[in-house]
């Protein structure tokens, strides 16, 4: 068990985050031990096919026989926009003492042959091989459970809020308990450096940091994972079109990165009037948001449409 302490400054420094990078790890897991992850078998299943193409000598190392990886694969995300470039390249950074001296805690050996480039690289070719074909999908469901907690902490406070994180949480007078995840039990303080939750489909039940003293990190399972993977695939075009409208479901394919409404008519051969009374119709039902950049304001797909479109925004 751990138990963090929080005062009531910490307590009104929670925050939430969500981390491509600690999905991305933390669904090796699934892969090594699939009976622990029951909610999480269709896209095992899914992914079985492309298993062998994976760099194992490197990845192999990236989780223990207990579930559990050193803490520079997994960095503390700021904020539930965390992009997954910016995490690589924190990895890929990492000084070689902690990365010699965290392999070691985790695995009671340091691999030969192994260095932050070669594991950069084997995450980057698992992310688009394992993760990238179902990431918006994960993306969406994690940050839903977000905005969920951040309704619960408005209405009924930060204490009922860290209650309903899970069966294996609990917290009361300045305690936040978490239970079935370290053999030996330990407790720490908070003091100031935030604790940041973040919702993670690859617990099972919670997650915290390997070494003692880490930054304050709890990852916690997300509400709706039983129905996560009861579509299989996306509609197709067809069926986008025949829900949204052709003109708008044109709009959202031509989307792949931020456009003015005065591009988008151009591609269209359209006005910039009808073009516009789209993207405000999109805009309301939640699948583009306006971007400012100077005078010019560029339209992108929210993580809703990339759920429709099988589109994936973290590239």
């Amino acid at each position: 068990m751990l138990t963090y302490v929080l005062d009531s400054e910490d307590l009104a420094d929670v925050r939430f985050a969500v981390s491509p990078v600690a999905e991305m790890v933390l669904s090796l897991r699934a892969l090594r031990d699939p009976g622990r992850f029951p909610l999480q078998l269709g896209w095992v299943r899914a992914v079985q096919p492309k298993l062998q193409e994976l760099d194992w000598d490197v990845l192999r190392w990236l989780v223990n026989d207990t579930m559990g990886s050193p803490d520079f694969l997994t960095p503390r995300p700021t904020s539930p926009l965390t992009q997954l470039t910016d995490e690589l390249d924190i990895i890929a950074n990492v000084d070689p003492d902690t990365f010699n001296e965290q392999l070691a805690a985790v695995h009671g050996e340091l691999p030969e042959g192994l260095s932050t480039t070669t594991v950069v690289e084997a995450l980057k070719h698992y992310w688009q091989t394992m993760m990238a074909p179902y990431w918006s999908r994960m993306r969406t469901l994690l940050s839903a459970d977000i905005s969920y907690r951040g309704h619960v902490l408005t209405q009924y406070g930060t204490g009922a809020m860290l209650n309903g994180l899970g069966p294996a949480i609990t917290y009361a007078d300045g305690l936040l308990k978490v239970d079935r995840v370290a053999a030996i039990s330990r407790t720490e303080k908070i003091n100031g450096r935030g604790l940041v939750l973040q919702p993670t489909l690859f617990g099972p039940h919670a997650v915290i940091p390997f070494d003692p003293g880490a930054d304050p990190l709890l990852g916690y399972p997300p509400r709706g994972q039983a129905n996560l993977w009861s579509v299989a695939e996306p509609p197709s075009h067809q069926d986008l079109a025949q829900l949204i409208g052709t003109p708008r479901a044109r709009i959202l394919d031509l989307l792949t990165h931020p456009r003015t409404t005065t591009d988008l008519a151009g591609e269209l051969q359209v006005t910039p009037s009808a073009v516009s009374q789209h993207l405000q119709l999109l805009r309301r039902t939640g699948l583009v948001e306006p971007q400012r950049i100077g005078k010019q304001v560029l339209y992108r797909p929210t993580e809703l449409a990339a759920l429709l479109t099988g589109t994936d925004l973290s590239r």
